[in-house]
């Protein structure tokens, strides 16, 4: 286990993290996260669904329209949470971008899940070649508000009494990154394949 501090992310204040695709043997631990009380009120998990099988969960989470990878610290062998695109493969360029974090019982420096959003940013406009990556957040999640927040993500609106907890129905507010923004708040941030967006307009 790495002594704080660990490495930031290039150009960033953002800790680096480690991304590690999800196996038969994560999918115990990463269905444990989504079920939890925790996580499982602030989720939609398709079609309003807040349940969802070990066996489906794993399905979804490693098919072909879900980029997923589980997050750690360098030199850690124990995830810390995860991070997920969905449909990266429309055909008009889109995908939304979403996470859980799973271990709070292990330390971890500030912002570790805003770094990971981050490098799932970078793998969708850098390696699934993504024009716009949007997100939601039930109003009132203020870290999770936050997050999207100092990340640069826009706010463009909100979905009325979109999201129930319990006996409420709660606001949406979306979110959302062109990939011009994210070329232009963090160009050497790299996407998994190791390539930038300063990079690749160098190259162009």
């Amino acid at each position: 286990m790495p002594h704080f501090p660990v490495p930031c992310i290039a150009g960033t204040v953002f800790p680096q993290l480690e991304l590690f695709a999800i196996e038969a043997e994560h999918a115990t631990l990463v269905h444990d996260w989504i079920s939890d009380d925790k996580a499982r009120p602030w989720l939609d998990l398709g079609s309003g669904r807040q349940e969802i099988s070990r066996r489906d969960l794993y399905l979804m989470l490693t098919g072909p329209r879900t980029w997923a990878r589980l997050f750690r610290l360098p030199g850690s062998g124990v995830p810390l949470g995860l991070v997920c695109l969905n449909d990266v493969t429309n055909a008009m360029g889109a995908a939304d971008v979403w996470g859980v974090r799973g271990s709070y019982d292990m330390p971890a420096p500030p912002n570790t899940s805003v770094a990971a959003f981050l490098l799932a940013l970078a793998n969708g406009f850098i390696d699934c070649e993504r024009q716009v990556i949007g997100s939601w957040v039930v109003d009132g999640n203020a870290l999770s508000v936050g997050m999207h927040r100092l990340l640069g993500m826009t706010e463009t609106g909100r979905q009325r009494q979109r999201h129930p907890m319990g006996a409420r129905r709660l606001d949406r507010l979306l979110f959302d990154m062109t990939r011009a923004e994210f070329a232009a708040r963090f160009p050497d941030v790299p996407g998994q394949s190791g390539r930038t967006l300063r990079g690749e307009a160098a190259d162009a």
